[in-house]
């Protein structure tokens, strides 16, 4: 062993007597019995820079209360290996003080006391010192001994509850076995297979196979980079405009801001405001991740939802992050089954993604939804408003039929949801997704309800059924105007930051970028990276369809 090793491990002992309050080497070696080693050769140790045999200095180490962790890197460091643990706790012949070499230029300390012996047990043989284990071969190794000496009669408890926990440690073994089997399909991280993978564990439905399939292609004569700019920007604007009104009702923001007509530094909404910059929109987290890997990686983005606590509004997004990040789940288990907004007001990115691939974006938007929601509603409404944008972003300016438009896009998600959707707290029957979009907002809309009207019949709340045809009811109520679209979804409070959202991606669909107030667009943080992520997308959706025959060439008209 080199000097400097040795230097090394004298300098971590000293420095550790002195941490754990003890004002010399002696007062310690009398503390501990259970270092079964003289004085005079943990002096030597402590200050001559010798190293002992492997299972002295293992012992010395946790007598010094290091941890596993710390003992196994000083043990390497020495022997390049941590020890066998059945020799761990052996102890070793004792070292006469005398055969110890004295230290050169050191002048000797007191008399060497006797080195301490270990216990004995009740039949006079030498027992190994105590002290906590942490090796799980060498617990279940001492177990496997001790067991068989244990009586059945008189210990009936103690048998009861060790069949309980091996029942529980089998069916732990089994999960890790099963868990092991499926991860391959998922290594690839290819859709169709997270996709099987899912539905054949019961995680989501199969909703591939559910609904009608809705024609997606380039059109001549649009201008699909300033509407997919429009998009990101529209989605962005309207979660960050939202943030002052979230979890309020229409009322208490009248109260606090009279109306709020673009961002306002009045609440910091529970952070600091000298904290920098706002957490960045949900849409904004999806589109550096698509835009990177040029797919849905479901482990990156699950992992990027749950480090951004400003996507999070709802109860079920705050456990789905702490099931993943705290509890250590895997992302395909860490989600909540609520039918909440979440999902559909961070899918934009993905319809730019597959503007021109309706089954891709159907399948791929069902594997986002999962992540945090896996729940049928949750994902029809993802599925709903994805194919909504794209389908605004290949309409003509001035050809929106606005009563049909909820109508002809409900047959995307027939049959994914439940019949009947769960009861609401006045323990009625919810209209599912489905009814809201095909019937009762094309109603709304016909009569030419008043937006508080339409708030009053479809809600605002964070559950899908209701946030999504309110957004989609802002939108539709005044299609040519960015402004009269997002501001009253914000005004009117509750699940503000979904619903502003949805509303301002689809206006961000059908009229561009060039649409949004000036103002508004000047003020939000991180306009140059969502335009730029926008042209991103917008190059490799084009190049996805190639293989399809359903893109064009990018022209002047058509950039």
């Amino acid at each position: 062993m080199d000097d400097v090793q040795k230097n090394i491990l004298s300098k971590i002992l000293r420095k550790r007597i002195e941490s754990l309050g003890y004002a010399s080497l002696r007062k310690f070696h009398a503390d501990r019995k259970e270092l079964d080693c003289s004085y005079e050769l943990l002096r030597q140790v402590a200050y001559g820079g010798r190293v002992p045999r492997s299972e002295t200095l293992l012992r010395i180490l946790h007598a010094m209360r290091f941890t596993p962790s710390q003992a196994r890197r000083i043990m390497e460091l020495h022997y390049r290996g941590y020890i066998p643990p059945g020799d761990a706790y052996s102890p070793p012949a004792s070292t006469p003080a005398e055969e110890i070499p004295a230290i050169p230029g050191e002048p000797p300390d007191a008399a060497p006391i006797p080195q301490a012996s270990a216990g004995t047990g009740p039949d006079g043989d030498r027992q190994p010192p105590a002290f906590p284990i942490h090796d799980p071969v060498e617990i279940c190794d001492i177990l496997s001994r001790s067991l068989p000496k244990i009586p059945l009669q008189g210990n009936e408890d103690f048998w009861e509850i060790l069949r309980q926990v091996t029942g529980i440690a089998e069916r732990k073994v089994q999960e890790l076995a099963r868990r092991k089997e499926d991860q391959p399909l998922l290594f690839e991280k290819e859709p169709e297979a997270i996709y099987h993978f899912l539905v054949r564990r019961g995680k989501i439905p199969p909703y591939l196979s559910k609904g009608e399939p809705l024609p997606l292609e380039f059109a001549k004569g649009i201008d699909y980079g300033d509407r997919f700019r429009g998009v990101l920007l529209g989605a962005a604007i309207g979660e960050t405009l939202a943030r002052a009104a979230q979890g309020l009702s229409h009322k208490d923001v009248q109260e606090l801001y009279g109306r709020i007509e673009g961002f306002s530094p009045l609440r910091s909404h529970g952070r600091d405001p000298a904290a920098g910059d706002p957490s960045p929109p949900a849409s904004l987290l999806l589109a550096r991740s698509l835009a990177r890997q040029g797919k849905v990686d479901p482990e990156e983005i699950a992992a990027l939802f749950a480090a951004s606590p400003g996507s999070f509004r709802a109860r079920g997004e705050t456990e789905f992050a702490a099931n993943l990040s705290d509890r250590g789940f895997p992302w395909f288990e860490a989600g909540v089954n609520a039918a909440d907004s979440g999902p559909a007001c961070r899918i934009a990115p993905l319809s730019l993604l597959r503007a021109a691939d309706y089954r891709r974006m159907k399948l791929e938007a069902g594997i986002l939804s999962s992540i945090t929601h896996p729940n049928a509603a949750a994902i029809a409404g993802a599925i709903a408003h994805g194919t909504a944008i794209a389908r605004l972003l290949h309409t003509p300016p001035g050809s929106l039929d606005v009563l049909g438009f909820a109508r002809g896009i409900s047959p995307a998600i027939s049959g994914i949801e439940p019949d009947r959707a769960a009861r609401s707290r006045q323990a009625r029957h919810t209209p599912t997704l489905l009814r809201k979009l095909g019937t009762e907002l094309a109603a709304l809309l016909l009569r030419r309800a008043e937006i508080e009207e339409m708030q009053e019949a479809l809600g605002n709340g964070t559950a899908v059924q209701e946030g999504l045809p309110f957004a989609w009811a802002c939108f539709l109520r005044t299609p040519d105007s960015f402004e009269e679209a997002v501001l009253p979804a914000v005004n009117l409070g509750n699940d503000a930051e979904a619903v502003a959202s949805m509303a301002g991606s689809l206006c961000g669909a059908y009229l561009g970028a060039s649409s949004i107030p000036g103002r508004l667009r000047s003020g939000l943080p991180w306009r140059k990276e969502l335009e730029g992520l926008a042209d991103d997308l917008l190059y490799l959706a084009r190049r996805e369809p190639e293989r399809g025959g359903s893109g064009i060439p990018p022209g002047p008209t058509a950039s």
